[in-house]
């Protein structure tokens, strides 16, 4: 339920007491009227939201209640417009004597409100202060600016974390244990990334880069948020524990999932929010369509969403536009947008030919709109083809997805969306031509907010770029360390270097004019100009 609902800590304490729990409903056997539960759910429901607020001083917007798989179905509350959100494992009141202890209980919710979910997300947040990623330098080094306010439980671990993003900095392309000026600094790092305590993890570690990121975020009016998992493999190492399978043969390893924020130039701002995981060795995919998403891989689509609308509610003038490729097109992804704040629309690669609510499927309900519209795009060169410049043909309409016709979510409401096709016409021979479905929130009424679709999408490929970075520069799958939450904490810092080298490597393409004196050092700036001296040299001397 609080995954379905997506609020925070905060907006829970705030909002708890607008849900309420049903806890029984009894009609006597000898009773024999048809539709009568679903009849008597309609009149309570209708009636208690006046009641309540009148006694309780409060209005709710959520009702919840479970059934217990063992002696029901729920198909009453179907009938009543309930909505099954999946299951809860865990004792009910009548199993007292512990007659099944893994008694299975389905979760389910009646909204008294149509924005039920806004509501109970909403909560006091603070307005972030704008950064500019353009900003003058701050007297202390970027390093220190990005790990501010670290708190791994000791001061100690902090100033620590925050010397080794330095030194990891100084050399990104070394080993762990060699990024480090000395034997006694890198002795303090495996302690710090070995340390027992339960502070010391990706989020603490990631949390004041995350800040400083929201804040370059909150100085544009428009950010794209790139959603995307990528697996790293640590296959030499069998006595690392804490490691899942990557699902290619015997490989092991562990998944990242991120959130990397762009602005629309291209340009990077840093991770917005992540998280790890090691698939367990046990698969469970024969009931996924009876599980609820936060029971599978596919949650972290949706989590990733929520913690976008969370940093949106901190910078109300910025809209946030949270784009995932074709893997995550799913139907809990659209469903979760309808409780985001207004400034976050959701922008998606589908996958699938939905059917909608007007009896048609969606290709073939853009395929019988006409083309207005052509764009021009740049491909890069990939898999030994050479870059070209592709011409696109658009089509766009406001659609209605039905639900997926699944156990768990066939009664769930359709749901609107702008569904734009680009496809590509004259493709050269031999190269496959490009066609991509994009679905978004964003209203799509011209050709202008059709081709901006298509480029903002286009910005997707600089998470690509990232984890590249992350993998090659940083060599984050070289380490070698006794456990997955180790390789954990090292990846956090990183995951900072990635984001840095990756928005220097592009303002060099981007911003070639700026004063280098806003990204690097004094003594950065003197180690340049003497490697570009020596350059110039090098090019003087003839062989």
């Amino acid at each position: 339920r609080d995954q379905w609902i997506g609020w925070g800590t905060q907006a829970r304490q705030q909002n708890r007491g607008k849900v309420i729990g049903l806890s029984r409903f009894l009609i006597r056997s000898e009773l024999h009227v048809r539709h009568l539960a679903s009849q008597c759910y309609g009149l309570v429901l209708r009636q208690v939201t006046g009641d309540w607020q009148a006694r309780y001083g409060v209005k709710p917007v959520l009702v919840e209640t479970y059934v217990d798989r063992v002696r029901h179905h729920g198909r009453s509350l179907a009938a009543a417009n309930w909505r099954r959100l999946g299951q809860s494992k865990g004792r009910g009141r009548d199993d007292r004597r512990r007659q099944h202890p893994r008694s299975l209980k389905d979760v389910w919710v009646y909204e008294l409100h149509s924005k039920a979910r806004a509501q109970l997300q909403a909560c006091t947040v603070e307005v972030l202060a704008p950064r500019s990623v353009f900003a003058p330098a701050l007297p202390e080094d970027w390093a220190e600016e990005e790990m501010a306010g670290v708190a791994l439980g000791d001061q100690r671990l902090n100033e620590r974390a925050q010397r080794m993003l330095r030194h990891r900095w100084a050399r990104p392309a070394n080993s762990f244990y060699r990024s480090f000026g000395s034997a006694s600094e890198a002795k303090g790092a495996y302690q710090l990334v070995e340390n027992p305590r339960y502070e010391i993890n990706l989020a603490s570690l990631l949390a004041p880069h995350q800040q400083q990121t929201a804040r370059r975020m909150a100085a544009e009016s428009v950010v794209l948020l790139a959603q995307d998992t990528t697996a790293l493999s640590y296959n030499s190492l069998r006595q690392t524990t804490g490691l899942g399978s990557l699902g290619e043969g015997h490989s092991r390893g562990l998944f990242l999932h991120s959130l990397q924020a762009f602005r629309l130039d291209g340009l990077p701002l840093g991770t917005a929010w992540a998280e790890v995981w090691a698939r367990p060795p046990q698969s469970d995919t024969a009931r996924r369509n009876e599980q609820s998403f936060d029971e599978k891989e596919s949650g972290r689509w949706i989590r990733a969403l929520q913690a976008a609308s969370q940093r949106a509610r901190q910078m109300p003038q910025t809209q946030v536009v949270v784009c995932g490729d074709r893997e995550s097109d799913i139907y809990e992804l659209y469903d979760q947008i309808q409780a985001a704040p207004r400034n976050v629309h959701l922008l998606v690669r589908g996958q699938h030919d939905r059917c909608l609510s007007d009896g048609n499927r969606l290709m073939a309900s853009l395929a019988s709109v006409a083309a207005d519209g052509l764009l021009s795009v740049k491909v890069p060169r990939r898999e030994g083809r050479p870059a070209r410049t592709a011409t696109l043909e658009l089509r766009w309409q406001a659609v209605e997805l039905l639900p997926p016709a699944v156990a768990l979510k066939k009664s769930w409401p359709p749901l609107k969306v702008y569904a734009v096709l680009a496809r590509e016409v004259g493709a050269p021979a031999g190269a496959p031509s490009i066609e991509w479905l994009l679905l978004s929130t964003w209203p799509v009424k011209t050709l202008k907010m059709a081709r901006r679709l298509v480029r903002w999408y286009a910005l997707r490929w600089g998470i690509e770029c990232w984890h590249k970075v992350l993998k090659v520069v940083c060599g984050v799958e070289r380490r070698q360390m006794k456990s997955a939450q180790a390789l954990e904490r090292a990846l956090a810092l990183d995951m900072i270097i990635a984001s840095r080298v990756l928005l220097l490597t592009r303002l060099g393409k981007e911003h070639p004019d700026l004063p280098a004196e806003l990204f690097y050092t004094p003594d950065e700036l003197e180690v340049l100009g003497v490697k570009k001296k020596r350059q110039r040299n090098t090019l003087r001397t003839p062989s």
